[in-house]
């Protein structure tokens, strides 16, 4: 979402003017602007966020990864700590998908059977077949199927032969991404499905904060996958961010490179390029790094936290594992609820606490909200 903001500052915050003419929003340039260029590791921004159906305080409500069902995987899985792909993400997909489908037969004029294929799919057994045989009981094929991994990827099964080709998918990507978001979080299939992982973060916290993942799960599948892709489905910009993008892409403004962006130094010049764009490399002057940084307790240059952590009087959190050492996250380790800060030797302080960004990996998607 930094990306957004930068861009904003960049363009509009430079005197340049968005217009909007027969539904199509266009940028009409100050010549204040610099030449951007962007890129990342999938390519494209965060999808938009649907247009909220639901008010204030509306949310899905988990049928599968309720409290009482989480309490009973962490007991079940409290000698080693449960693994997030095989007993937690299963989970977390069904609600997801069940909704997904349901909302699909909705906006084919199929209330009742909406609702019948929504518990049908949260009834099926584990299993990508059980799901399939409850999709092709109701007329629901494969080219309407919810593809987490094209998802992820969207440009997975495409061969790029140069900028050009790669602009004009990314163009037609961006409008169909805002036409979902206008459907909105209730009445549009994609956009109310992954809605749902927003509304599941609090069952996902209750199921990995505080050692709740086996150190590795926690590492490889939490850090390493699921985090970074709830961010990209579920945190993303309102559908007019998009749409700006859209308009300075097209106005000549900005160009994206393109995925698994890297980033070259030599004689004090910089190359983005991406490797799966042919003839992607520009050279540029500067390099924004429009990111939230990651946590990093143990090169902190935060001086209350240098001092504790220097003296022993606070530590990172340890996960542990079934295979081998534990996981040394960079969070600061602190007790559960009231969440006070534990030292070196593992014992808490009577009257230090913390909580928040701080304590990432204790607590899960810190930065998100305040919990």
């Amino acid at each position: 979402l930094n990306f957004f903001d930068y861009l904003a500052r960049l363009t509009a915050g430079r005197g340049g003017t968005f217009t909007r003419r027969g539904g199509r929003l266009s940028y009409q340039a100050s010549g204040q602007e610099p030449r951007l260029y962007a890129g990342s590791r999938r390519g494209i921004p965060y999808q938009a966020r649907g247009e909220n159906q639901k008010g204030p305080h509306g949310r899905h409500e988990p049928r599968l990864l309720t409290a009482a069902r989480i309490a009973a995987l962490r007991r079940e899985h409290a000698e080693g700590g449960l693994d997030f792909r095989d007993d937690v993400w299963p989970l977390v997909a069904r609600e997801a998908e069940a909704v997904y489908y349901a909302t699909l037969l909705r906006s084919r004029g199929e209330a009742l059977p909406a609702r019948q294929l929504q518990a049908a799919c949260l009834a099926a057994p584990a299993g990508e077949g059980h799901l399939r045989a409850v999709l092709e009981e109701y007329g629901i094929g494969e080219k309407d199927r919810l593809d987490w991994e094209l998802l992820a990827r969207p440009w997975r099964e495409r061969e790029f032969t140069g900028p050009e080709d790669f602009t004009g998918w990314l163009l037609d990507h961006l409008r169909q991404d805002v036409a979902e978001a206008r459907a909105g979080n209730v009445n549009g299939p994609l956009k109310a499905a992954l809605d749902v992982l927003r509304d599941l973060r609090n069952e996902i916290r209750q199921a990995v904060d505080h050692g709740g993942l086996d150190g590795d799960s926690h590492r490889t599948d939490l850090d390493g996958w699921y985090t970074p892709l709830n961010a990209h489905l579920s945190i993303g910009p309102p559908a007019r961010r998009v749409e700006e993008m859209t308009a300075l892409i097209e106005a000549g403004v900005l160009d994206v490179i393109g995925p698994g962006l890297r980033v070259e130094v030599a004689e004090g010049r910089c190359t983005a390029l991406s490797p799966l764009v042919p003839g992607s490399a520009r050279q540029v002057d500067a390099v924004v790094e429009a990111r939230l940084p990651a946590i990093t307790l143990r090169r902190t240059g935060d001086r209350l936290l240098r001092h504790l952590l220097d003296t022993g009087q606070c530590t990172a959190h340890r996960i542990r594992t079934r295979t081998s050492q534990p996981f040394d996250s960079d969070g600061l380790a602190v007790t559960e609820r009231p969440f006070r800060l534990i030292d070196v030797a593992g014992a808490p302080h009577p009257h230090r606490y913390a909580f928040g960004v701080p304590t990432e990996a204790v607590h899960w998607v810190t930065a998100a909200g305040i919990r």
